[in-house]
Parts: structure tokens; sequence; C-alpha cells
């Protein structure tokens, strides 16, 4: 339950602080007085959607803060161990933060977290009905949402939802991967074509480069076998004029002057080394003029294969050195289709696995719609009577979808109905009840819902509209009722409703320069009073102050 709430800044709340008890407390006020102002504050709280004019004027931000008693809610228990987020054993605190002009902040034991957060946690904590929910209740996905939370299968209609999303993204995918099989096959077909092409050819990067060289040494063979030969005459096999002899000419004659100028030994041994040196060179020289010898064949083999590489160049219109990188791509998308040759029969596969999944998941929602619409209207019926609505009988029907149309919700739809009298046919709520017929009407489904609800707390907002006299008493002696086993927060404008509160909070607006919000617990005499006001019109007479007393009076019977 509530344990007590603190609101600064809020509309026109400036700083609002108070405890709640057990049982059924009634808050009232002026009209205008802002009684739905403190709902609100809640409902953001619990994750509802916040904005910057939210702010009171002035401020910097909206603060809403409120504890809640969970010693005996082992799901929020669950909860918070599971979120890692647990404070006392058998308390937690929500606040959350909203700024004119940046994202409102939520924390739960006082850890920032998201917002979403404080909407998971609020569902276990409070139930809010709102003023309007009559008019909710005439929406077929509100009716359906009735009806699921009595059965006790939200959740699984969740994980229906998923299932329904599943079916219809595979049927996607296989329409896709049906009508590009032709487009697949044929782009396979060309790849398989490329990478055969390529292997066959063999390129590798290295090659293309060695084999450009050596073809630029065999189409030149002749010019470098002529100049090689040119070149060994001049240096050995020239008859006196070759550098090799003159060379060993000059080292023979300087070893023989050396021995009149020592100095020039030195000498002598340098010019016999660039001797020998060429010894080397021309030994070299010949070994590559052997080699220059005329082979038509291999030149034109190696011609042969530069064309061939040059050509696969062209037509990939890449360069010879990067058709292996080439290869080795046109290999990998190759097997990568390869791979997923077999696809449609993978998701057929899948699709019908999915259908079976979501058929299984939505005929047991199915079954316990339909046990759960008897139970409803059942129940719904037994709250009828005592609202004035004797001859009133409501039902819930469930209609099938369109055959083979798996939809989110499951196969049927939700149909709120109501005989008003027992001349008239069933109609939808919509034609078959008058304005304060359908308040009626919605007030017992969601007294029948909350009887039946996890939560602690449930909070009315003026959901009595519509309604008076003898009905508005039954309805606070259902709403007190109700109050014995969980608390039970009602913002009301009817006396025969206040009156049955163990606890009542008056909200006044006080005059003065600042619009301010005030809320006071009443005592005995202030009840009196409040119900007086409540009752009377212009001037509260002592007529008027013994008829509040004789409701209170009631009230405690």
């Amino acid at each position: 339950m509530i344990n007590w709430i603190d609101v600064r800044d809020f509309v026109v709340i400036k700083h609002v602080q108070i405890s709640f008890e057990p049982g059924f407390t009634v808050i009232t006020g002026e009209t205008g007085a802002g009684k739905s102002v403190l709902v609100d504050a809640l409902a953001i709280l619990l994750g509802g959607r916040a904005s910057a004019d939210l702010v009171r004027s002035g401020a910097e931000h909206t603060e809403v803060q409120a504890d809640f008693d969970i010693s005996n809610l082992a799901a929020a228990k669950q909860w918070l161990a599971h979120m890692e987020l647990d404070g006392e054993a058998d308390e937690c605190t929500l606040r959350r933060t909203v700024y004119p002009e940046k994202a409102s902040r939520g924390f739960i034991n006082g850890r920032p977290v998201p917002i979403q957060s404080l909407r998971e946690l609020g569902a276990l904590l409070t139930d809010i009905h709102g003023q309007h929910e009559h008019h909710l209740l005439l929406r077929r996905d509100v009716q359906r949402m009735v009806l699921d939370s009595s059965a006790g299968i939200a959740e699984d209609v969740q994980v229906l939802a998923g299932a329904a999303a599943e079916v219809v993204q595979l049927a996607a995918e296989l329409s896709q991967a049906q009508s590009g099989m032709d487009a697949r096959r044929e782009h396979q077909a060309l790849l398989r074509h490329q990478v055969e092409e390529l292997t066959a050819l063999a390129p590798d990067p290295d090659e293309f480069q060695q084999i450009g060289e050596k073809h630029a040494r065999l189409s030149h063979t002749r010019e470098l076998a002529q100049g090689a030969w040119q070149l060994l005459q001049v240096l050995d096999q020239a008859e006196d004029v070759s550098a090799s002899v003159v060379l060993t000419r000059a080292a023979n004659r300087l070893g023989e002057l050396a021995s009149y100028d020592t100095r020039l030994g030195a000498l002598a041994d340098q010019v016999q080394s660039i001797s020998t040196q060429l010894a080397d060179t021309v030994a070299e020289l010949q070994r590559f003029c052997d080699d220059y010898a005329l082979d038509p064949d291999e030149l034109e083999r190696i011609d042969q294969r530069l064309r061939a590489l040059h050509d696969a160049g062209r037509k990939y219109r890449i360069t010879p050195d990067a058709l292996k990188p080439l290869l080795e791509d046109l290999e990998h998308d190759l097997a990568r289709l390869d791979a997923t040759a077999h696809e449609p029969k993978v998701l057929e596969q899948r699709l019908q696995e999915a259908r079976q999944d979501y058929d299984r998941r939505a005929g047991a929602i199915s079954e316990a719609r339909s046990t759960a619409a008897e139970t409803l209207a059942e129940a719904v019926n037994a709250q009828l009577p005592s609202l004035g609505l004797e001859t009133a009988v409501f039902r819930v029907t469930l209609r099938q979808e369109s055959a083979g149309l798996r939809s989110p919700h499951g196969l049927e739809n939700v149909y709120f109905e109501l005989q008003s009298a027992p001349d008239l046919a069933f109609a939808p709520l919509e034609r078959a009840a008058s304005g304060g017929e359908l308040s009626r009407v919605s007030l017992a489904v969601q007294l029948t819902a909350t009887a039946e609800g996890r939560t602690p707390s449930c909070i009315y907002d003026e959901v009595d509209v519509g309604i008076g006299g003898k009905v508005a008493e039954i309805v606070g002696q259902k709403l007190k009722s109700l109050a014995q086993a969980r608390q039970v927060l009602c913002i009301t404008h009817l006396p025969q409703v206040a009156a049955q509160g163990h606890h009542h909070l008056r909200v006044t607006r006080l005059s003065g320069d600042e619009t301010q919000v005030e809320l006071e617990a009443l005592d005995a005499a202030g009840r009196s009073e409040e119900l007086a006001r409540m009752l009377g019109g212009v001037e509260i007479t002592a007529k008027t102050r013994a008829h509040a007393e004789e409701l209170l009076s009631r009230a405690l019977i």
C-alpha cells in the first residue's frame, strides 16, 4: 500500500506531503480545487507520460516521491531483487523529477532507473482508474484487456504478440527469398563460371612480374647475345688490345720497375687486383652469353601467358596482379550463395513451426478467455442490481477473427454487450447504454476487476460520475467493502460516497498572489462540515448538517 506521498512544484501544487492509512480513504474538495492533481502526480511517479507544463510556473523542476509498503507483495519484492534494486525488506521508495527543458529522471530506492522501470514496478503497486474510464470501456482493445486481466493472461497475450510478429517476419523473409530465387540462380551461375575461369588461369601476383621480366629478356635475345659477345672481345678476347691483356702487361712492367723504386710495387698489386676482378667479370659475362641462346618456343609460351593475364585483367577491369585476390573474393561469394541455396526450405520449416507455436498459444488464450468471459459477466451482473440496473444483463461475446489471420491479440475479438431491458436485444455498450447506464456498467466492471486484482492499492478518480442518491451510497459501500482486502483511495464529489470512507482528506485551493493547493486530513467534525458543504448549496443550514451527520452515522453501521 501507499505509506506517504510528497509532491513539490507540480502544476498548482507548491508542496504537499500526506500519509495514507490502510482501508478506504476519500478525497474531496471544491470543483477546480485540484483534487485530481494528486492522482496525476502519482500517475507520473508510476511511469506515466510527463511534459514540461507539469512543472509549476517559476520552479526549476517537479519532484514526486512516494513510499510503499510491500511486506505482503511477493511480486514486487521479486522484481526488485531481479533488478538489484532492493531496499528495506518491507518498503520501497519511488521518486521522479520532471524538468522544463530536459528529460525526466526516475529513482527506485535512491538509485537511478529508466522510466520504464517505474512503469513496470508501478503496475505491481497501484491500480489507477480514471474519471473517463467509462468512455475507454467502449473501445474494443480496452474491453479485451479487461477480460485478459480478469483471466490472468495479460502476459500470455504479450508473448502471443511476439509470436505473431515472428510469423509475419518469417513469411516476409520467405516471400522475398522465393521471389529472388531466379536472380539468385543466375548470379550463382555467373559466379561459378568466373571462379572456374580464373581457377583454370591460376593467376599468381608474383608470376606476372617474373614472367614479364623473362619476356623482356627473351624478346631482346639477339641484342643481348651480340652485345655480350662484343664486350667479351673488348675485355678479354681481342689480341693485343683487350683490357685483360693491357692490364697484365701493365702489372708485369710495374713489377719490373719496382726493383728500382719499391713504391711502384703497391701500384703493381693494385693493377693485378683489377686484372683479377676483370677476370671474374669476364667469366660471369661468358655465362650470361651462353644463356642468350635464342628459344622461339619458350618466347611464344611466355607471350601467350602474358596475353592471357592481360586479357583477364581487361575483362574484369583490374590489373593482372589483382586477379588472384579477385578469385578469392568470388570463391567466398559463391560459397555463401551455395550455403543459402536451401534457404527457402529452411524458412518454410521455421515458418511452419512459428505458426504451430502461435496456434498453440492462441488456442490456450481462447480457452482462457471463454472461461473468463462467463465468470466476468456473472460477477458484473451481480453488481448491476445494486447500481440501479435491476433489469440489465451484461455479457461478454467472443467473435472469431478472419480465418487464417494470426493477429497479435489472438484469434477472437472481445465485445462487451448489454441488454438494458428484457424486451430489448443485446447490443454493444455504445448502442445499448445511456450515459448514466454506461457509467454504472463501467463502475461494475471496475469493481469486479479490482476485486480480482493483485495490486495492494486502488485509486478511483471520480469514477462515480453520473450516479447519485441510493446508488451513490451503495457504490460507497462497495468501495468500503473492497477496502477490507486492499487500500482504496477515491476522489469523489458525492457525499454518499465520501461518508463511507475510513479516512477523509480535503483539497483546498488557497487564495493569494500565488495559486497553491493544500491537502489536510479531517477529523470527525471536519468530515461532518465537509459533507454538509457537499450536500448544501450557497448556505449550509442546520438541516444540511444534520443530513451530513446522518450519512456518517449510517456509514458506521
